[in-house]
């Protein structure tokens, strides 16, 4: 099978409500929808998100990298010889490069008949992802986690938003709403110091509100202060910002910065690097998460195949994004249905057609 040519889109779905974090507000998921052409009819179908406040990257770079240094060479090649392919590809755009290796994990698994994860190791099955509490007034997250719980879902991850005492009156207000039925993760987007992270895990062990892990506490280059982290207190510290890449990975495993990796495609560049940082974590005797950025249910399901194929070392999935939306546009392929993700058993990512698609 060979790629002959290519086709961009964009897409663009609304939100349930405003997604707010320490970083920023988004109210619809917009994501470039890389769309590959073959030889042989078959269609390969990658995407990413525009990150600026975590990669750098927009739409505009994200195109740019894949009309002038990413698809030129892969126009013609085939799919057979992937990983020669992809090492043959310049770095740089981590988005663009994850929209098109999405793509071509995709050709290349419908290629040999399997689904995307049996591809790389794995088995189909169904992943029960957390959901994450948009930052907001304590109350008003307190209704969501109760919305949630309505919904199915038994795991919660709560953003918060970098002063300690309004936070600790949100997780306040979420463990009196779920009254234990679903675990709480943290996330404070690098919005935090030491001091305030260690004052506000100790407030809440004082109360007796246990939480799973606190997700990158404080800023990405902060490995020594992460480790000292470590040290101080018993929760579980996860390492998001500070990890894109597989040298990444290495140097926070290195510092002892985090017991838990956050994979996303998106940072990682993709399937390759994403198994990588797995693999690296796993040698370490580290667990990770497998996340995703505010994105479709194209690369999301891409990621749901990934934590399938190294289900040992990912033993967290916070696969949600496309929950947060009003619908999904994508026929076929894995499905999501409040927390159960069911992958696809059909070849590749198994994806039929996306409505709503905008060509460029």
């Amino acid at each position: 099978m060979r790629v002959t040519g290519y086709r961009l889109a964009m897409l663009r779905v609304p939100l349930r409500e405003v997604f707010t974090t320490a970083l920023r507000r988004v109210d619809q998921v917009e994501d470039l929808v890389l769309v590959l052409e073959t030889d042989c009819g078959r269609t390969g179908y990658g995407s990413a998100p525009a990150t600026r406040a975590i990669t750098g990257e927009d739409h505009a770079s994200i195109i740019a990298a894949l009309e002038h240094d990413l698809l030129p060479p892969v126009v013609g090649a085939g799919v057979d010889a992937l990983p020669a392919l992809l090492a043959s590809l310049p770095g740089g755009n981590s988005n663009a490069r994850a929209a098109l290796e999405v793509a071509l994990f995709d050709l290349a698994a419908q290629d040999r008949g399997l689904p995307l994860c049996q591809l790389l190791g794995g088995a189909p099955g169904t992943l029960h992802t957390s959901l994450t509490i948009s930052v907001n007034a304590p109350a008003a997250m307190a209704a969501s986690a109760r919305a949630a719980l309505e919904r199915g879902f038994t795991c919660l991850k709560l953003k918060l938003g970098g002063e300690p005492a309004e936070d600790l009156q949100r997780v306040r207000h979420v463990a009196v709403a779920v009254a234990g039925a679903a675990s709480l993760y943290l996330d404070a987007n690098q919005a935090c110091n030491l001091e305030q992270a260690c004052w506000l895990l100790a407030q809440l062990a004082g109360e007796g509100i246990a939480v799973e892990l606190l997700e990158q506490p404080l800023p990405a280059g902060d490995l020594d202060g992460m480790a000292r982290l470590r040290q101080r207190v018993k929760t579980p510290v996860m390492a998001d910002e500070s990890v894109f890449d597989p040298e990444d990975a290495a140097r926070v495993i290195a510092a002892g910065a985090a017991d838990i990796l956050n994979i996303k495609l998106v940072k990682s560049g993709g399937v390759s690097g994403a198994l990588a940082i797995a693999d690296q974590a796993a040698a370490a005797g580290l667990s990770c998460m497998m996340g995703c950025m505010l994105e479709s249910a194209i690369g999301v399901a891409a990621a749901a195949h990934v934590a399938a194929a190294r289900p040992e070392v990912i033993t967290r999935v916070d696969l949600d994004a496309p929950l947060l939306a009003r619908g999904d546009p994508v026929r076929g392929g894995t499905r999501f249905s409040a927390a159960a993700i069911s992958l696809n058993r059909t070849p590749g990512l198994g994806i039929a057609a996306i409505d709503g698609l905008d060509y460029l």
